[in-house]
C-alpha cells in the first residue's frame, strides 16, 4: 500500500477523530450537567434505568462517556448497582446508533454539506443551544468526511494479491480479531472508532461480514476498559459497576463464541428481513456490520437484565465490601465529579447529611450524660465530636477545588450555602462536646441533681432542638423551601417558649427550691447553649435555601 494511501487513512482516521470529539463536547458543554442530572434522578426500576441509558447515550454517542457517568453516581451513592448496570446495558444500545448512520452511504456523502452546516450555526448563532447543535452538527460532518477519506484510501486493497490471503487468516482465526479490536477499543477508549474503520473498509469492499463480525465483539468489550480505568480511584461500589459492565459484555461473547458461524449466517438473514425485506434497500456489508453492533447489545440488553438482581450479586461476590477498618472519612467526595457542580454539590448535601447525623446522636447522648454521668459516652460523644471535624474539613477542601470561575450566580451561591451549613455542624458538634459536657461534669462534680420541673424543662428544650435538628437534616437532603419554613415557625415557638421556662425557674428560685438554687446557673448556660444550637440550625438553612419567604 502507497505511502500516500496510508497518510490519506491516517488523514481520514484523524477526521473521523475529531468529528466524534466535537459531537460529543457539543453536547457535554450544553447539557452535560443535566444528563448527569437525569441519570441520578430518573433511575427507578430496571427498565427504566435501561431506557436512560439509551436515551443519555444517544445524545452524548458514548457509552464509555455514560458508563463512566454510572460509576461516579454509584460511587458517590446516588445509584445501586443494580441500577448502574441497568444503565450501563442501555448505553450499550444508545451508541449504535451513530454507526448505524454512518453505514447509510447515502448520507455519509453529505459530509462536507452538514459540515459546512454545522460551522455557520457554531459561530453565527446567538443562543447557547443552537450553537451546540452546530457543534454536533460540525462533528457529525467531520466523521462522514473522515469515512469517505478512509474509504477511498482503502480501495486500492482490492488490488493486492496478498489481501485474500489476510481475509483467510481473519475469517479462521476471529479469536485474534476479536483480540485485536478489543485492545484497539482499549487504547482509544472508544469503540465507535474501530466500528468506523471497518464501516470504511466495508465501503470500499475490503472487507466481509465473516471477518468483520469478531471484530464487532472485540470492539464492545473493549469499551468496557475505558470505565475499568476511570474506577481505578473509586471506591469499592463504582469498582463493581465498572467491572459488571465488562463481566455482562465477556459473558455475552463467551455465550456466542462457540456459535460464530451460526450468529453470522443468522444475522445474515435478519439483516436482508431488516434491510432489504422491511426498508427495500440493498443489503451491503457496512450495514451488516452497523446492525451486528445493535442487534448484540439488544442481545446483551435482553438476556441479562431480567437476571440483573443475580448479576448484582455475582458482581458484589467477585469484588467484595473490605471488612478491614477504615479510617473514618467521606463516603461520597467523589474526585472525578467536580466538573459537574449539581453532581458535586449533591454529594455534599449526602456528607453534611452524615453530619447532621452523627450531630443529632451527640445531642441525644449529651442529655443522658446530664442525666447520669458517664464517661465512656461522654467519650464517645467526644469521638464523633472528631469524625464531625473530620467531614468539615473534607467538605471545606472539596469545596475549594471547585473551579469558581466556571460556576455561574447561582451554583457560587449554592456553594456558599454549603459551606455555612458545613461550618454551622462543626459549631454545634463543638458546643455539643465543650460546653454541654463541661456542664455535666460539673453537675457530676458537685453532686447536684435538678429539681423534677427543671429537669423535665430541660427535656422539652432537648426534644425542640432534636426536632429541629431532625427538619434541619430533612432539609438538607431535599433542598425543600416548605421544610425550612417550618424550621422558622418551629424557631418562632421556641423562642415564645423559653419566656415561661425562664420565669418557672426563677419562680422556683424565688421559692428557694434546694435543686434550682443548687443547678440554677447550669439551667441557664443549657437554655443559652441550645438556643445557640437553634440559631446554628436557622442560619444553616437559610443559607441553603436562596429564595427565602416569610
Amino acid at each position: 500500500m502507497p505511502s500516500s494511501h496510508i497518510l490519506q487513512f491516517i488523514a481520514g482516521l484523524a477526521f473521523f477523530f475529531l468529528g466524534l470529539y466535537s459531537t460529543h463536547e457539543g453536547l457535554e458543554t450544553y447539557a452535560g450537567d443535566r444528563f448527569k442530572s437525569m441519570i441520578a434522578r430518573t433511575t427507578r426500576g430496571r427498565f427504566r434505568c435501561l431506557l436512560t441509558g439509551i436515551g443519555v447515550t444517544f445524545f452524548l454517542q458514548s457509552s464509555s462517556a455514560v458508563t463512566v457517568m454510572t460509576v461516579a453516581l454509584a460511587s458517590s451513592g446516588l445509584l445501586t448497582l443494580e441500577q448502574a448496570m441497568s444503565v450501563a446495558l442501555g448505553a450499550g444500545i444508545g451508541t449504535t446508533f451513530v454507526v448505524l448512520l454512518i453505514s447509510v452511504r447515502a448520507i455519509v456523502d453529505y459530509g462536507v454539506v452538514i459540515l459546512v452546516s454545522g460551522l455557520l450555526l457554531r459561530f453565527l448563532a446567538d443562543r447557547k443551544v443552537v450553537r451546540a447543535i452546530g457543534e454536533i452538527l460540525f462533528g457529525l460532518g467531520f466523521i462522514f468526511l473522515g469515512l469517505n477519506v478512509m474509504a477511498q484510501a482503502t480501495i486500492p486493497l482490492k488490488t493486492y494479491p496478498w489481501i485474500p490471503t489476510i481475509f483467510e487468516f481473519m475469517y479462521h482465526y476471529p479469536l485474534a480479531n476479536f483480540v485485536i479490536a478489543a485492545v484497539v477499543t482499549a487504547l482509544v477508549h472508544s469503540s465507535g472508532v474501530v466500528l468506523g474503520i471497518l464501516v470504511s473498509l466495508a465501503y470500499s469492499g475490503s472487507i466481509t461480514f465473516e471477518s468483520a463480525f469478531p471484530m464487532v465483539l472485540g470492539a464492545n468489550v473493549g469499551t468496557a476498559f475505558t470505565a475499568i480505568t476511570a474506577a481505578i480511584k473509586s471506591n469499592v461500589e463504582g469498582k463493581r459497576v465498572a467491572w459488571a459492565n465488562l463481566i455482562l459484555r465477556v459473558g455475552a461473547v463467551i455465550v456466542i463464541a462457540p456459535f460464530i458461524p451460526f450468529c453470522v449466517s443468522l444475522l445474515h438473514q435478519l439483516h436482508l428481513l431488516v434491510v432489504e425485506g422491511m426498508m427495500g434497500w440493498t443489503l451491503t456489508v457496512n450495514a451488516e456490520i452497523a446492525l451486528s453492533h445493535f442487534f448484540f447489545n439488544v442481545f446483551v440488553a435482553l438476556i441479562f437484565l431480567p437476571f440483573i438482581s443475580f448479576g448484582e450479586k455475582l458482581v458484589c461476590w467477585f469484588i467484595p465490601q473490605k471488612l478491614e477498618n477504615q479510617p473514618f472519612g467521606p463516603k461520597y467526595l467523589d474526585p472525578s465529579s467536580l466538573a459537574t457542580p449539581s453532581l458535586a454539590f449533591a454529594q455534599i448535601s449526602r456528607e453534611l447529611v452524615r453530619m447532621a447525623d452523627i450531630a443529632l446522636g451527640m445531642l441525644r447522648d449529651s442529655l443522658m450524660v446530664l442525666k447520669k454521668y458517664n464517661l465512656d459516652i461522654e467519650d464517645d460523644i467526644s469521638s464523633r465530636d472528631h469524625k464531625v471535624d473530620v467531614l468539615y474539613k473534607a467538605i471545606k477542601l472539596y469545596l475549594a477545588k471547585l473551579s469558581f470561575s466556571k460556576l455561574d450566580e447561582k451554583e457560587v451561591a449554592i456553594s456558599l450555602h454549603l459551606m455555612n451549613a458545613a461550618n454551622e455542624l462543626e459549631n454545634i458538634g463543638d458546643t455539643i462536646e465543650r460546653e454541654l459536657m463541661r456542664l455535666a461534669r460539673v453537675k457530676w462534680s458537685k453532686n447536684l441533681e435538678f429539681s423534677k420541673t427543671g429537669w423535665l424543662e430541660i427535656c422539652e428544650m432537648y426534644k425542640a432542638t432534636e426536632d429541629m435538628l431532625v427538619l434541619a437534616t430533612a432539609c438538607l437532603s431535599s433542598f425543600n423551601e416548605e421544610l425550612a419554613l417550618q424550621i422558622k415557625h418551629h424557631e418562632q415557638f421556641y423562642n415564645e417558649r423559653m419566656d415561661p421556662l425562664k420565669k418557672t425557674h426563677l419562680f422556683r428560685l424565688h421559692d428557694g427550691l434546694k435543686e434550682t438554687l443548687d443547678t440554677s446557673s447550669i439551667h441557664l448556660e443549657l437554655m443559652s447553649f441550645l438556643r445557640q444550637i437553634h440559631l446554628s440550625l436557622l442560619s444553616m438553612v437559610e443559607y441553603l435555601i436562596p429564595e427565602k419567604k416569610g
